[in-house]
């Protein structure tokens, strides 16, 4: 053979020889990682993450942490390293026996009780309310859906300062006749209230729904019409002096159709638990209670 000839065959040579050596290279990577696919995103202890075990793990987070993590790769990443983090952290945790412990059974028993019984409440409640019982709901129950505008002043019993209850009272009804003789309200709040949030905004407390407000504020509120000042309403810390600046009136059923549904909706669920009760006899021996409060 001539020293040309030698020289090919041993380039041939080294050359299978490297190609070898890659592909046994090759060969022990995907012999510790199998079944690597496209839709692998990464290998723990040989266990693949998939793409889709990844979104399904990502679409289980509030929309907003989603919007996050799917805004561009290094966010995702981030998510992705926190994902292996917790697979890494549970294994270990497993390897460590703490799943055996008395505490953390009880703990997971606690939260397998709550998961179940979320699960059964989101089956009732979506079984749905139709629209005819929405809007009979709102015809039969208007009163509820009054709402007022009004505005404020009070009067703060301080005897610290000076100022005792009947003090407090008499203040409160000199204010209550300045208003109704026709004084501005908003600058009476403004020079007068005790409330000093109420007092910037020139008493102005906002709209309400019936029963929103405090019990004795509440009644006398709806009581009025537009434009009428209350007498002085009496609270534990100090009066009230009230006008009605828009209202009362009843909101549209397009206002209050999503707030309907939903209290039809609690009423389904709240008669389901009743009937489970009925069932299973339940009995409440509320000395015991009392034994308990004691202690």
């Amino acid at each position: 053979m001539g020293l040309k000839a030698l020289l090919t065959t041993l380039t041939l040579t080294l050359a299978f020889c490297a190609g070898c050596s890659d592909f046994n290279r090759f060969y022990k990577e995907k012999r510790q990682t199998p079944g690597i696919g496209k839709d692998t995103v990464a290998v723990v202890n040989s266990e693949r993450i998939t793409k889709e075990e990844l979104i399904r793990s990502l679409e289980a987070l509030p929309v907003k942490q989603r919007i996050i993590y799917l805004s561009g790769p290094e966010r995702l990443r981030e998510y992705l390293d926190s994902y292996i983090n917790q697979i890494l952290l549970y294994k270990e945790a497993k390897r460590k026996g703490i799943d055996k412990r008395e505490d953390i059974k009880q703990r997971v028993e606690r939260y397998k009780r709550r998961l179940l019984i979320q699960a059964l409440g989101e089956e009732i409640l979506n079984r749905g309310v139709s629209e005819k019982e929405v809007e009979r709901y709102y015809r039969e129950n208007q009163r509820r859906f009054e709402q007022v505008r009004i505005s404020s002043i009070f009067i703060k019993v301080a005897p610290e300062q000076g100022v005792d209850r009947e003090e407090a009272r008499k203040r409160a009804k000199l204010l209550t006749e300045r208003a109704r003789r026709g004084e501005d309200f908003k600058r009476l709040a403004k020079e007068f209230s005790d409330d000093n949030i109420l007092r910037d905004k020139g008493g102005d407390m906002g709209y309400f729904l019936r029963g929103q407000l405090p019990g004795e504020i509440d009644e006398v509120a709806f009581s009025l019409k537009q434009g009428e000042v209350s007498n002085p309403i009496e609270t534990k810390k100090g009066f009230y002096v009230v006008k009605v600046t828009e209202g009362p009136s009843v909101l549209p059923l397009e206002r209050v159709r999503g707030r309907i549904r939903f209290e039809l909706r609690n009423a389904l669920f709240s008669e389901y638990t009743k009937e489970l009760r009925e069932k299973a006899g339940v009995e409440v021996f509320e000395d015991r209670l009392k034994e308990i409060t004691k202690r």
